[in-house]
């Protein structure tokens, strides 16, 4: 009955089968019954305390009934008695029966599930499927911000770590390393240059992409 508790409480002789162990057991049956028919506040009350009763070693931290559950938790273990410990053979046992246990795939069982596994769908069961599946409505993913008033452009040439000149002289300075002296600055001039030219093409294709984008 999941009441071992009050067997163990109870003063009863502990005869099994005499008239008061089948007049408990039948009124067990009907509480329980009754609890699990009841959806009000004092059945769910009530299936919360039977479930405690049952195990109690699952609800013995409550805050309320934890000291008593722990005493039922004593009590199912003094009537058991102590549990001797496993033997070799029984370790060995498990540790074999694990070994043999099949290691599969989660992902792998599932797909050996499908019916379609070896040869895809017929089109009529295709089309059959596609008609069941709810069809997606529209997204609205919204549109480009259209600022209302024109934004300045920001002069980021003072800033550290931007300045876009010193970035190309440093890269001119370590290209030109191995170049004679009397070339390198005309070379240093000339990759600064087309380093320029470069980031204004660069800058060019952007504005006009944000051009289109406003148009």
């Amino acid at each position: 009955m999941g009441l071992a508790v009050c067997c163990l409480m109870c003063d009863a002789p502990d005869d099994a089968g005499s008239s008061r162990c089948k007049g408990c057991i039948s009124k067990h049956e009907k509480v329980r019954e009754r609890l699990a028919r009841g959806d009000d506040g004092v059945s769910r009350w009530g299936q919360e305390l039977l479930a405690m009763m049952a195990n109690p070693q699952r609800y013995d931290h409550d805050g309320v009934h934890g000291a008593v559950l722990q005493g039922y938790v004593r009590l199912l273990s003094d009537h058991e008695g102590p549990r001797a410990a496993p033997t070799q053979e029984e370790i060995d046992a498990l540790f074999a029966a694990a070994k043999a246990r099949p290691k599969g795939s989660l992902i792998r069982d599932m797909a050996n599930r499908s019916p379609w596994k070896n040869a895809p769908p017929s089109p009529q069961v295709a089309r059959a499927m596609s008609e069941d599946m709810a069809e997606v409505g529209e997204v609205d993913v919204g549109k480009r911000t259209v600022p209302s008033r024109e934004i300045e452009s920001v002069d980021r040439s003072d800033r550290s770590g931007e300045d876009a000149a010193l970035t190309d002289r440093v890269a001119a300075n370590v290209a030109t390393q191995d170049a004679p002296e009397e070339l390198k600055d005309d070379l240093i001039d000339d990759l600064m240059a087309k380093s320029k030219a470069k980031r204004d093409k660069l800058s060019d294709a952007v504005e006009g992409l944000d051009d289109l984008l406003d148009d």
